[in-house]
Protein backbone atom coordinates (compact mmCIF):
# COMPACT_ATOMS: atom_id res chain seq x y z
CA UNK A 1 0.00 0.00 0.00
CA UNK A 2 1.20 3.51 -0.71
CA UNK A 3 2.06 5.63 2.37
CA UNK A 4 2.47 8.95 1.44
CA UNK A 5 5.21 10.02 3.75
CA UNK A 6 7.17 7.31 3.59
CA UNK A 7 6.73 4.96 0.39
CA UNK A 8 7.21 5.79 -3.31
CA UNK A 9 4.99 4.60 -5.71
CA UNK A 10 7.23 1.86 -6.14
CA UNK A 11 6.04 -0.37 -3.08
CA UNK A 12 2.58 -0.43 -4.50
CA UNK A 13 3.19 -3.75 -5.55
CA UNK A 14 1.45 -7.15 -4.53
CA UNK A 15 -0.97 -7.78 -7.26
CA UNK A 16 -1.60 -10.17 -10.19
CA UNK A 17 -3.04 -8.58 -13.02
CA UNK A 18 -3.34 -11.13 -16.46
CA UNK A 19 -5.26 -10.05 -19.20
CA UNK A 20 -8.58 -11.16 -19.87
CA UNK A 21 -7.39 -13.53 -22.30
CA UNK A 22 -5.20 -15.34 -20.10
CA UNK A 23 -8.25 -16.26 -17.86
CA UNK A 24 -9.26 -19.56 -19.11
CA UNK A 25 -5.91 -20.91 -19.02
CA UNK A 26 -5.99 -23.39 -15.99
CA UNK A 27 -9.32 -24.24 -17.04
CA UNK A 28 -7.77 -25.62 -20.51
CA UNK A 29 -4.76 -26.87 -18.81
CA UNK A 30 -6.07 -28.25 -15.79
CA UNK A 31 -9.78 -28.85 -16.10
CA UNK A 32 -9.89 -30.69 -19.82
CA UNK A 33 -11.48 -27.99 -21.51
CA UNK A 34 -10.11 -27.76 -24.98
CA UNK A 35 -7.93 -28.98 -26.65
CA UNK A 36 -4.64 -29.98 -24.77
CA UNK A 37 -2.69 -29.67 -28.09
CA UNK A 38 -3.75 -25.96 -29.09
CA UNK A 39 -1.16 -23.39 -29.61
CA UNK A 40 -1.11 -21.27 -25.89
CA UNK A 41 1.05 -18.54 -27.19
CA UNK A 42 0.05 -15.56 -24.87
CA UNK A 43 1.42 -11.87 -25.44
CA UNK A 44 0.21 -8.89 -23.35
CA UNK A 45 0.69 -10.30 -19.77
CA UNK A 46 1.60 -9.01 -17.16
CA UNK A 47 2.19 -9.90 -13.72
CA UNK A 48 3.55 -8.06 -10.81
CA UNK A 49 5.62 -9.70 -7.94
CA UNK A 50 4.16 -10.39 -4.36
CA UNK A 51 6.07 -10.23 -1.18
CA UNK A 52 5.61 -14.07 -1.25
CA UNK A 53 7.55 -14.20 -4.59
CA UNK A 54 10.62 -12.49 -3.56
CA UNK A 55 10.97 -15.40 -0.99
CA UNK A 56 10.51 -17.76 -3.22
CA UNK A 57 13.03 -16.31 -5.78
CA UNK A 58 15.71 -17.10 -3.07
CA UNK A 59 14.98 -20.78 -2.26
CA UNK A 60 15.26 -21.99 -5.86
CA UNK A 61 18.32 -24.14 -6.58
CA UNK A 62 19.04 -22.78 -9.76
CA UNK A 63 19.21 -18.97 -8.43
CA UNK A 64 21.38 -19.98 -5.43
CA UNK A 65 23.59 -21.87 -7.73
CA UNK A 66 23.85 -18.42 -9.89
CA UNK A 67 24.03 -16.24 -6.86
CA UNK A 68 27.32 -18.45 -5.61
CA UNK A 69 29.05 -18.46 -8.52
CA UNK A 70 29.24 -14.53 -8.66
CA UNK A 71 31.33 -15.06 -5.45
CA UNK A 72 32.15 -18.48 -4.52
CA UNK A 73 34.90 -17.19 -2.05
CA UNK A 74 32.95 -14.73 0.40
CA UNK A 75 29.39 -15.74 -0.85
CA UNK A 76 28.43 -12.62 -1.43
CA UNK A 77 26.18 -13.16 -4.21
CA UNK A 78 24.54 -15.69 -1.92
CA UNK A 79 24.15 -12.48 0.93
CA UNK A 80 22.69 -10.14 -2.00
CA UNK A 81 20.32 -12.98 -2.86
CA UNK A 82 18.98 -13.80 0.40
CA UNK A 83 18.32 -9.99 0.51
CA UNK A 84 15.88 -9.70 -2.25
CA UNK A 85 13.40 -11.75 0.48
CA UNK A 86 13.94 -9.38 3.29
CA UNK A 87 13.83 -6.09 1.13
CA UNK A 88 11.43 -7.37 -1.19
CA UNK A 89 13.71 -5.87 -4.09
CA UNK A 90 16.12 -6.64 -6.45
CA UNK A 91 19.64 -4.91 -7.07
CA UNK A 92 22.38 -4.39 -10.18
CA UNK A 93 23.95 -6.87 -8.94
CA UNK A 94 21.12 -9.44 -7.55
CA UNK A 95 18.73 -8.44 -10.54
CA UNK A 96 15.81 -9.55 -11.88
CA UNK A 97 17.21 -10.56 -15.21
CA UNK A 98 19.08 -13.55 -13.35
CA UNK A 99 16.76 -14.59 -10.59
CA UNK A 100 12.84 -14.00 -11.93
CA UNK A 101 12.87 -16.74 -15.02
CA UNK A 102 12.91 -19.47 -12.28
CA UNK A 103 9.55 -17.80 -10.51
CA UNK A 104 7.99 -17.32 -13.86
CA UNK A 105 8.97 -21.32 -14.71
CA UNK A 106 7.48 -22.18 -11.52
CA UNK A 107 4.33 -19.77 -11.71
CA UNK A 108 3.77 -20.40 -15.91
CA UNK A 109 5.78 -24.05 -16.96
CA UNK A 110 3.25 -24.67 -19.58
CA UNK A 111 2.73 -21.51 -22.10
CA UNK A 112 3.65 -22.14 -24.93
CA UNK A 113 7.12 -20.39 -26.33
CA UNK A 114 6.34 -16.86 -27.99
CA UNK A 115 4.61 -16.06 -24.69
CA UNK A 116 5.57 -13.03 -23.24
CA UNK A 117 5.16 -11.21 -19.83
CA UNK A 118 5.67 -7.75 -18.70
CA UNK A 119 6.88 -8.48 -14.87
CA UNK A 120 6.59 -5.60 -12.16
CA UNK A 121 8.75 -5.31 -9.58
CA UNK A 122 10.69 -3.39 -6.73
CA UNK A 123 14.03 -2.26 -7.86
CA UNK A 124 16.40 -0.95 -4.78
CA UNK A 125 18.28 1.73 -6.18
CA UNK A 126 19.40 3.77 -2.64
CA UNK A 127 19.13 7.25 -2.14
CA UNK A 128 20.02 9.87 -4.44
CA UNK A 129 23.47 11.22 -4.98
CA UNK A 130 22.35 14.44 -3.55
CA UNK A 131 21.31 12.33 -0.03
CA UNK A 132 24.41 10.48 -0.10
CA UNK A 133 26.68 13.59 0.44
CA UNK A 134 25.83 13.13 4.14
CA UNK A 135 27.22 9.90 4.37
CA UNK A 136 29.66 11.49 7.42
CA UNK A 137 27.75 14.87 7.84
CA UNK A 138 28.52 16.47 11.09
CA UNK A 139 26.27 18.04 13.22
CA UNK A 140 26.90 20.33 16.12
CA UNK A 141 25.61 22.86 18.47
CA UNK A 142 28.27 25.82 18.74
CA UNK A 143 29.97 26.14 21.85
CA UNK A 144 31.13 29.18 24.39
CA UNK A 145 34.77 28.65 23.07
CA UNK A 146 32.86 28.31 19.45
CA UNK A 147 31.12 31.35 19.63
CA UNK A 148 34.55 33.15 21.27
CA UNK A 149 36.55 32.10 18.42
CA UNK A 150 34.07 33.20 15.68
CA UNK A 151 33.88 36.82 17.51
CA UNK A 152 37.81 36.64 18.27
CA UNK A 153 37.47 36.92 21.64
CA UNK A 154 35.54 40.17 22.30
CA UNK A 155 31.86 39.05 21.53
CA UNK A 156 28.77 37.07 22.84
CA UNK A 157 27.13 33.67 23.15
CA UNK A 158 25.44 34.28 19.85
CA UNK A 159 25.85 35.08 16.14
CA UNK A 160 24.62 38.45 14.65
CA UNK A 161 24.43 39.68 10.92
CA UNK A 162 27.63 40.74 10.94
CA UNK A 163 29.48 37.55 12.58
CA UNK A 164 27.43 35.10 10.90
CA UNK A 165 29.95 35.61 7.75
CA UNK A 166 32.66 34.42 10.14
CA UNK A 167 31.55 30.86 10.34
CA UNK A 168 32.89 29.08 7.01
CA UNK A 169 36.75 30.14 8.63
CA UNK A 170 36.01 29.03 11.92
CA UNK A 171 34.44 25.18 10.19
CA UNK A 172 37.82 25.18 8.70
CA UNK A 173 39.75 25.17 11.98
CA UNK A 174 37.26 23.43 13.85
CA UNK A 175 36.86 20.00 11.78
CA UNK A 176 40.68 19.12 10.97
CA UNK A 177 42.00 17.36 8.13
CA UNK A 178 37.95 17.45 6.18
CA UNK A 179 37.10 16.04 2.66
CA UNK A 180 35.97 18.14 0.14
CA UNK A 181 32.34 17.67 -0.12
CA UNK A 182 31.98 16.86 3.76
CA UNK A 183 28.69 18.79 5.27
CA UNK A 184 28.24 20.34 8.41
CA UNK A 185 24.87 20.67 9.99
CA UNK A 186 25.46 23.60 13.12
CA UNK A 187 23.36 24.90 15.35
CA UNK A 188 23.63 28.35 16.89
CA UNK A 189 21.64 31.36 18.75
CA UNK A 190 21.27 34.59 16.50
CA UNK A 191 20.15 37.55 17.22
CA UNK A 192 19.28 40.11 14.20
CA UNK A 193 20.44 42.96 15.94
CA UNK A 194 24.26 43.82 16.35
CA UNK A 195 25.24 45.06 19.98
CA UNK A 196 25.62 48.28 20.98
CA UNK A 197 29.24 48.76 21.84
CA UNK A 198 27.69 50.98 24.66
CA UNK A 199 26.35 47.91 25.94
CA UNK A 200 28.83 45.19 25.50
CA UNK A 201 29.53 45.37 28.90
CA UNK A 202 26.22 43.39 29.68
CA UNK A 203 27.78 40.05 27.67
CA UNK A 204 31.55 40.40 26.84
CA UNK A 205 33.38 37.56 28.67
CA UNK A 206 36.44 39.52 28.61
CA UNK A 207 35.66 43.01 30.55
CA UNK A 208 38.17 43.80 32.72
CA UNK A 209 39.56 47.02 34.95
CA UNK A 210 42.87 48.42 34.19
CA UNK A 211 44.62 46.63 37.03
CA UNK A 212 43.09 43.52 35.89
CA UNK A 213 44.35 44.08 32.05
CA UNK A 214 47.83 45.15 33.90
CA UNK A 215 48.55 42.12 35.77
CA UNK A 216 47.62 39.70 32.96
CA UNK A 217 48.12 41.62 29.45
CA UNK A 218 47.85 40.00 25.74
CA UNK A 219 46.88 41.40 22.65
CA UNK A 220 43.25 40.56 22.56
CA UNK A 221 40.34 43.65 22.56
CA UNK A 222 38.50 43.93 25.89
CA UNK A 223 36.89 46.52 27.61
CA UNK A 224 38.57 47.82 30.18
CA UNK A 225 37.44 50.64 33.07
CA UNK A 226 39.45 53.40 34.32
CA UNK A 227 39.96 56.64 35.03
CA UNK A 228 40.98 60.06 32.92
CA UNK A 229 44.94 60.97 34.33
CA UNK A 230 47.18 63.25 32.53
CA UNK A 231 45.81 64.53 29.65
CA UNK A 232 48.25 64.71 26.37
CA UNK A 233 46.20 65.35 23.80
CA UNK A 234 42.84 67.22 23.78
CA UNK A 235 42.04 66.51 20.43
CA UNK A 236 43.15 63.24 19.62
CA UNK A 237 42.62 61.71 22.73
CA UNK A 238 46.00 61.43 24.17
CA UNK A 239 45.67 60.64 27.78
CA UNK A 240 46.69 58.32 31.07
CA UNK A 241 44.40 56.09 31.93
CA UNK A 242 44.10 55.47 35.65
CA UNK A 243 43.39 52.93 38.20
CA UNK A 244 45.02 53.47 41.60
CA UNK A 245 48.62 53.23 41.27
CA UNK A 246 47.88 51.50 37.62
CA UNK A 247 48.71 53.74 34.82
CA UNK A 248 48.89 53.46 31.23
CA UNK A 249 49.21 55.47 28.23
CA UNK A 250 45.99 55.51 25.76
CA UNK A 251 47.33 56.44 22.00
CA UNK A 252 44.07 58.16 20.77
CA UNK A 253 40.38 57.61 21.83
CA UNK A 254 37.95 57.88 18.70
CA UNK A 255 34.65 56.48 18.28
CA UNK A 256 33.55 53.60 16.53
CA UNK A 257 33.92 55.09 13.19
CA UNK A 258 37.70 56.36 13.63
CA UNK A 259 35.79 60.33 14.65
CA UNK A 260 37.41 62.10 17.45
CA UNK A 261 35.24 62.40 20.30
CA UNK A 262 37.21 64.21 23.59
CA UNK A 263 36.16 67.53 22.96
CA UNK A 264 31.94 66.53 21.56
CA UNK A 265 31.76 63.91 24.86
CA UNK A 266 33.32 66.76 27.39
CA UNK A 267 35.66 64.40 28.85
CA UNK A 268 37.56 65.87 31.51
CA UNK A 269 40.43 64.48 34.09
CA UNK A 270 39.08 62.86 37.09
CA UNK A 271 36.13 60.90 35.24
CA UNK A 272 35.34 57.34 35.27
CA UNK A 273 36.05 56.23 31.72
CA UNK A 274 35.30 52.79 30.34
CA UNK A 275 36.80 52.27 26.70
CA UNK A 276 37.83 49.11 24.29
CA UNK A 277 41.03 48.36 23.21
CA UNK A 278 44.29 46.23 23.31
CA UNK A 279 47.33 46.06 25.06
CA UNK A 280 50.50 47.00 23.47
CA UNK A 281 54.27 47.37 23.79
CA UNK A 282 55.08 48.70 19.94
CA UNK A 283 56.68 51.25 21.04
CA UNK A 284 58.60 50.70 24.00
CA UNK A 285 55.61 51.75 26.87
CA UNK A 286 52.46 49.81 27.70
CA UNK A 287 49.84 51.39 25.67
CA UNK A 288 46.02 51.31 24.62
CA UNK A 289 45.87 50.90 21.32
CA UNK A 290 42.81 51.53 18.45
CA UNK A 291 41.14 52.41 21.76
CA UNK A 292 37.26 53.50 20.75
CA UNK A 293 35.29 55.63 23.68
CA UNK A 294 32.43 53.43 25.59
CA UNK A 295 30.96 55.72 28.24
CA UNK A 296 32.32 58.14 30.84
CA UNK A 297 31.03 59.68 33.68
CA UNK A 298 31.76 63.23 35.31
CA UNK A 299 33.71 62.77 38.46
CA UNK A 300 32.09 62.67 41.18
CA UNK A 301 28.54 61.90 39.59
CA UNK A 302 26.50 58.74 39.72
CA UNK A 303 27.71 56.18 37.05
CA UNK A 304 25.20 56.47 34.19
CA UNK A 305 22.02 53.74 34.47
CA UNK A 306 21.79 52.43 31.01
CA UNK A 307 18.17 50.17 29.98
CA UNK A 308 18.67 47.42 28.16
CA UNK A 309 17.65 46.75 24.78
CA UNK A 310 15.08 44.04 24.50
CA UNK A 311 16.34 41.81 21.79
CA UNK A 312 14.92 38.65 20.09
CA UNK A 313 16.97 35.28 19.97
CA UNK A 314 16.50 32.46 18.15
CA UNK A 315 18.26 28.90 17.57
CA UNK A 316 19.44 28.63 13.94
CA UNK A 317 19.89 25.39 12.22
CA UNK A 318 22.48 25.94 8.83
CA UNK A 319 24.21 23.67 6.52
CA UNK A 320 27.75 24.17 5.32
CA UNK A 321 29.62 22.32 2.98
CA UNK A 322 33.33 21.91 2.09
CA UNK A 323 34.43 22.80 -1.73
CA UNK A 324 37.45 23.37 -3.43
CA UNK A 325 36.81 27.04 -2.27
CA UNK A 326 36.38 26.15 1.40
CA UNK A 327 33.56 26.30 3.35
CA UNK A 328 30.29 27.65 1.80
CA UNK A 329 26.40 27.75 2.32
CA UNK A 330 25.12 24.51 1.15
CA UNK A 331 22.93 24.58 -2.17
CA UNK A 332 21.97 22.87 -5.33
CA UNK A 333 20.37 24.24 -8.09
CA UNK A 334 18.45 20.84 -8.75
CA UNK A 335 16.65 21.41 -5.65
CA UNK A 336 13.66 23.36 -4.85
CA UNK A 337 14.76 24.09 -1.43
CA UNK A 338 17.85 22.63 0.54
CA UNK A 339 16.28 22.84 4.07
CA UNK A 340 18.24 22.51 7.65
CA UNK A 341 14.84 21.41 9.56
CA UNK A 342 14.45 24.72 11.70
CA UNK A 343 15.38 24.20 15.98
CA UNK A 344 11.35 25.11 16.62
CA UNK A 345 10.30 22.18 14.83
CA UNK A 346 12.40 19.58 17.61
CA UNK A 347 10.70 21.92 20.30
CA UNK A 348 7.41 21.17 19.27
CA UNK A 349 7.58 17.63 18.73
CA UNK A 350 9.43 17.80 22.28
CA UNK A 351 12.09 15.83 20.56
CA UNK A 352 16.14 16.20 20.01
CA UNK A 353 16.17 14.14 17.08
CA UNK A 354 13.59 13.07 13.83
CA UNK A 355 12.53 9.69 13.45
CA UNK A 356 8.77 10.04 12.52
CA UNK A 357 9.02 11.16 8.80
CA UNK A 358 5.36 12.55 10.03
CA UNK A 359 7.07 15.46 11.95
CA UNK A 360 8.94 16.64 8.66
CA UNK A 361 5.79 15.98 6.03
CA UNK A 362 4.05 18.10 8.66
CA UNK A 363 6.27 21.30 7.98
CA UNK A 364 6.66 20.74 4.26
CA UNK A 365 3.18 20.86 4.08
CA UNK A 366 2.97 23.96 6.29
CA UNK A 367 6.01 25.83 4.87
CA UNK A 368 5.12 24.87 1.38
CA UNK A 369 1.59 25.20 0.63
CA UNK A 370 1.82 25.69 -3.23
CA UNK A 371 4.61 23.41 -4.69
CA UNK A 372 4.98 22.34 -7.91
CA UNK A 373 4.81 18.97 -9.03
CA UNK A 374 8.36 17.22 -8.98
CA UNK A 375 10.01 19.32 -7.27
CA UNK A 376 12.47 18.52 -4.90
CA UNK A 377 13.11 19.30 -1.33
CA UNK A 378 15.90 18.06 0.17
CA UNK A 379 15.29 18.13 4.33
CA UNK A 380 18.59 17.68 6.45
CA UNK A 381 17.88 16.98 10.03
CA UNK A 382 19.19 15.14 13.19
CA UNK A 383 18.64 12.11 13.38
CA UNK A 384 19.43 8.52 15.97
CA UNK A 385 22.59 8.13 14.29
CA UNK A 386 23.53 11.82 13.80
CA UNK A 387 23.20 14.25 10.74
CA UNK A 388 21.97 13.39 8.10
CA UNK A 389 18.92 14.21 4.95
CA UNK A 390 16.26 13.19 2.74
CA UNK A 391 14.24 13.93 -0.27
CA UNK A 392 10.61 14.68 -0.57
CA UNK A 393 9.08 15.30 -4.07
CA UNK A 394 5.73 16.80 -4.91
CA UNK A 395 3.97 14.23 -6.46
CA UNK A 396 1.11 16.78 -7.41
CA UNK A 397 -1.58 16.01 -4.87
CA UNK A 398 1.37 15.36 -1.96
CA UNK A 399 5.04 15.56 -0.94
CA UNK A 400 6.82 12.03 -0.81
CA UNK A 401 9.49 10.96 0.89
CA UNK A 402 12.39 9.32 -1.80
CA UNK A 403 12.95 6.10 -0.75
CA UNK A 404 15.62 4.81 -3.10
CA UNK A 405 12.96 2.34 -4.20
CA UNK A 406 11.35 2.49 -7.84
CA UNK A 407 9.17 0.32 -9.61
CA UNK A 408 10.34 -1.45 -12.88
CA UNK A 409 9.29 -3.61 -15.66
CA UNK A 410 11.19 -5.90 -17.50
CA UNK A 411 10.02 -7.97 -20.20
CA UNK A 412 9.79 -11.72 -20.22
CA UNK A 413 9.90 -14.16 -22.93
CA UNK A 414 8.89 -18.39 -23.41
CA UNK A 415 11.74 -19.68 -25.54
CA UNK A 416 13.23 -23.28 -25.75
CA UNK A 417 10.19 -23.91 -23.07
CA UNK A 418 12.30 -21.90 -20.77
CA UNK A 419 11.58 -17.97 -19.81
CA UNK A 420 14.11 -15.92 -20.29
CA UNK A 421 14.45 -12.45 -19.81
CA UNK A 422 14.72 -10.02 -22.46
CA UNK A 423 17.22 -6.93 -21.32
CA UNK A 424 18.49 -6.02 -24.69
CA UNK A 425 15.17 -3.71 -25.21
CA UNK A 426 15.23 -0.73 -23.08
CA UNK A 427 12.37 1.29 -24.02
CA UNK A 428 9.73 0.39 -26.42
CA UNK A 429 6.78 2.77 -27.52
CA UNK A 430 4.52 2.57 -30.58
CA UNK A 431 2.65 5.08 -29.47
CA UNK A 432 -0.13 4.55 -32.73
CA UNK A 433 -3.21 3.10 -31.05
CA UNK A 434 -1.29 2.50 -27.85
CA UNK A 435 -1.21 5.82 -25.66
CA UNK A 436 1.48 7.65 -24.11
CA UNK A 437 2.49 5.40 -21.87
CA UNK A 438 4.90 6.32 -19.00
CA UNK A 439 5.89 9.35 -21.17
CA UNK A 440 4.99 12.49 -19.44
CA UNK A 441 4.54 16.37 -20.66
CA UNK A 442 6.05 19.06 -18.76
CA UNK A 443 4.85 22.44 -19.92
CA UNK A 444 7.46 25.37 -19.92
CA UNK A 445 5.77 28.20 -21.71
CA UNK A 446 2.40 27.19 -23.60
CA UNK A 447 1.85 31.31 -24.85
CA UNK A 448 -2.03 31.07 -23.58
CA UNK A 449 -2.74 27.44 -25.32
CA UNK A 450 -3.83 24.86 -23.51
CA UNK A 451 -1.31 21.69 -24.45
CA UNK A 452 1.55 21.57 -27.33
CA UNK A 453 2.25 18.25 -27.09
CA UNK A 454 -0.69 15.41 -27.05
CA UNK A 455 -1.76 11.67 -27.69
CA UNK A 456 -3.59 10.77 -31.38
CA UNK A 457 -4.38 7.34 -31.55
CA UNK A 458 -4.01 7.50 -35.70
CA UNK A 459 -0.34 9.46 -35.24
CA UNK A 460 1.24 8.73 -32.04
CA UNK A 461 2.22 11.88 -30.27
CA UNK A 462 2.00 14.92 -32.10
CA UNK A 463 2.98 18.89 -31.13
CA UNK A 464 2.00 22.30 -32.75
CA UNK A 465 1.79 25.40 -32.02
CA UNK A 466 -0.40 26.80 -34.53
CA UNK A 467 -3.83 26.88 -33.29
CA UNK A 468 -6.96 29.26 -35.22
CA UNK A 469 -4.49 30.84 -37.43
CA UNK A 470 -1.64 32.02 -34.61
CA UNK A 471 1.60 31.06 -35.17
CA UNK A 472 2.84 30.74 -30.82
CA UNK A 473 6.05 31.14 -29.10
CA UNK A 474 5.85 28.13 -27.00
CA UNK A 475 8.40 25.22 -24.83
CA UNK A 476 6.72 22.08 -24.32
CA UNK A 477 8.57 18.69 -23.50
CA UNK A 478 7.78 15.19 -24.09
CA UNK A 479 9.88 13.00 -21.32
CA UNK A 480 10.54 9.47 -21.44
CA UNK A 481 10.37 7.62 -18.20
CA UNK A 482 13.79 6.47 -16.26
CA UNK A 483 15.67 4.36 -19.07
CA UNK A 484 18.20 1.75 -17.18
CA UNK A 485 21.25 0.83 -19.06
CA UNK A 486 23.06 -0.82 -16.33
CA UNK A 487 23.66 -3.86 -18.85
CA UNK A 488 23.64 -2.04 -21.72
CA UNK A 489 26.66 -2.65 -24.83
CA UNK A 490 25.28 -0.63 -27.57
CA UNK A 491 22.42 0.59 -26.85
CA UNK A 492 20.67 1.83 -30.19
CA UNK A 493 17.24 4.57 -30.92
CA UNK A 494 15.36 4.85 -33.30
CA UNK A 495 12.01 6.37 -33.76
CA UNK A 496 10.26 7.38 -37.15
CA UNK A 497 8.49 10.85 -37.36
CA UNK A 498 6.55 13.42 -39.54
CA UNK A 499 6.92 17.21 -39.86
CA UNK A 500 4.87 19.55 -41.26
CA UNK A 501 4.63 23.05 -42.11
CA UNK A 502 7.39 25.32 -40.42
CA UNK A 503 10.44 25.79 -42.55
CA UNK A 504 14.02 23.92 -43.04
CA UNK A 505 15.41 26.77 -41.57
CA UNK A 506 13.93 26.64 -38.31
CA UNK A 507 12.79 23.62 -37.72
CA UNK A 508 16.14 21.51 -36.76
CA UNK A 509 16.21 24.46 -33.92
CA UNK A 510 12.69 23.88 -33.15
CA UNK A 511 12.54 20.29 -32.56
CA UNK A 512 15.21 18.67 -30.68
CA UNK A 513 16.13 15.12 -28.95
CA UNK A 514 17.47 15.67 -25.87
CA UNK A 515 19.24 13.11 -23.12
CA UNK A 516 20.78 13.17 -19.43
CA UNK A 517 21.90 11.08 -17.33
CA UNK A 518 21.01 13.69 -14.24
CA UNK A 519 17.41 14.39 -14.51
CA UNK A 520 15.92 16.42 -11.33
CA UNK A 521 12.48 16.12 -12.46
CA UNK A 522 12.57 19.83 -13.78
CA UNK A 523 13.12 19.97 -17.46
CA UNK A 524 14.85 23.32 -16.53
CA UNK A 525 16.82 22.81 -13.89
CA UNK A 526 17.99 19.70 -16.00
CA UNK A 527 21.34 19.45 -17.73
CA UNK A 528 20.67 18.03 -20.95
CA UNK A 529 23.15 17.04 -24.19
CA UNK A 530 20.92 18.15 -27.43
CA UNK A 531 21.58 14.98 -29.49
CA UNK A 532 22.48 15.61 -33.46
CA UNK A 533 19.76 15.02 -35.94
CA UNK A 534 21.28 11.93 -38.05
CA UNK A 535 19.37 12.51 -40.85
CA UNK A 536 17.87 15.37 -42.44
CA UNK A 537 14.43 16.31 -41.04
CA UNK A 538 11.36 16.19 -43.62
CA UNK A 539 11.51 19.26 -45.15
CA UNK A 540 7.86 20.05 -43.93
CA UNK A 541 5.65 19.66 -47.46
CA UNK A 542 3.98 16.40 -46.47
CA UNK A 543 2.73 13.91 -43.94
CA UNK A 544 4.93 10.59 -44.36
CA UNK A 545 6.62 9.20 -42.09
CA UNK A 546 10.43 8.80 -41.68
CA UNK A 547 13.10 7.13 -39.71
CA UNK A 548 14.80 10.01 -37.97
CA UNK A 549 18.26 7.72 -38.27
CA UNK A 550 19.74 5.74 -35.28
CA UNK A 551 21.65 7.32 -32.26
CA UNK A 552 24.39 5.26 -30.68
CA UNK A 553 24.09 6.28 -26.70
CA UNK A 554 27.06 3.92 -25.71
CA UNK A 555 28.40 6.81 -23.74
CA UNK A 556 25.82 6.68 -21.36
CA UNK A 557 26.58 2.54 -20.25
CA UNK A 558 26.09 2.20 -17.15
CA UNK A 559 23.66 5.04 -16.40
CA UNK A 560 20.23 5.87 -16.41
CA UNK A 561 19.09 7.87 -18.37
CA UNK A 562 15.74 10.44 -19.56
CA UNK A 563 14.80 11.03 -23.14
CA UNK A 564 13.19 13.95 -24.16
CA UNK A 565 11.25 15.49 -27.08
CA UNK A 566 12.01 19.53 -27.19
CA UNK A 567 9.29 21.62 -29.16
CA UNK A 568 10.66 24.96 -28.61
CA UNK A 569 9.39 27.94 -30.89
CA UNK A 570 10.88 29.97 -28.60
CA UNK A 571 14.44 29.76 -28.64
CA UNK A 572 15.24 33.19 -30.58
CA UNK A 573 12.34 34.86 -28.89
CA UNK A 574 11.49 36.44 -32.41
CA UNK A 575 7.97 36.06 -34.47
CA UNK A 576 7.32 32.38 -35.43
CA UNK A 577 7.07 32.54 -39.32
CA UNK A 578 5.39 29.05 -39.24
CA UNK A 579 5.02 26.67 -36.31
CA UNK A 580 5.58 23.19 -37.48
CA UNK A 581 3.41 19.65 -36.67
CA UNK A 582 5.43 17.30 -35.57
CA UNK A 583 4.49 13.35 -34.81
CA UNK A 584 6.45 10.58 -33.17
CA UNK A 585 5.79 6.81 -33.40
CA UNK A 586 7.83 3.49 -32.99
CA UNK A 587 10.16 4.59 -30.76
CA UNK A 588 12.95 1.92 -29.74
CA UNK A 589 15.83 1.54 -27.69
CA UNK A 590 17.76 -1.37 -27.91
CA UNK A 591 20.69 -3.66 -28.81
CA UNK A 592 21.30 -4.23 -32.37
CA UNK A 593 19.48 -7.04 -33.87
CA UNK A 594 21.71 -9.88 -34.97
CA UNK A 595 21.43 -8.84 -38.21
CA UNK A 596 22.61 -5.00 -37.18
CA UNK A 597 25.79 -7.12 -35.58
CA UNK A 598 26.63 -8.80 -38.81
CA UNK A 599 26.20 -5.54 -41.01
Amino acid sequence: MKTKYIFSAALVLGTLSLCTSCENYFDEKYMGNGDPQITDVRTGMTYTLTDDDYKLVTIFAENQEKALALDPTDSTGLKELLAIATEKSFTETASADMYVPALMQSKFPYLDNGTTCDVLYTMREGKSSRVKEFTGAQGFALTTDDYETIWQKRGADYLTPATVPGIPAFLTGKIANAKEGLIALISYTYCEDEPDPAELSDFLPYELTLSELLAFPDEKRHMIHGYVGEVKSTISGRFYMIDGEASIYVYGLTDEDGNKVWKDKGIQTGDAITIIGRYSTESGEPQILDAVYVNHTPAGAPAPRRAKQARHFETVNALYQLTAEGWVPYANEQLKAAIALPQRIYESAGVSQITDMNIILKYLQTTYPYPLEKEIYLVAYMGKNGATADEWVYDGTEFVLTTGYITETMSFERKNNAWIANISTYLQAKFVGEGQGKFTIQHVSLDGLNYIWRYQAAYGMTASAYVSGVNHRVEDWLISPNIRLKKSVKPLLTFDHAVRYGNVTDNPKWLNVMVTDNYTGDVTTTEWKQLEWVEELPDGSNWIFRSAGTWDLSEYNGKTIVIAFRYDTNLDGIEVPSAPTWEIQNLLLAEPSEEETEE
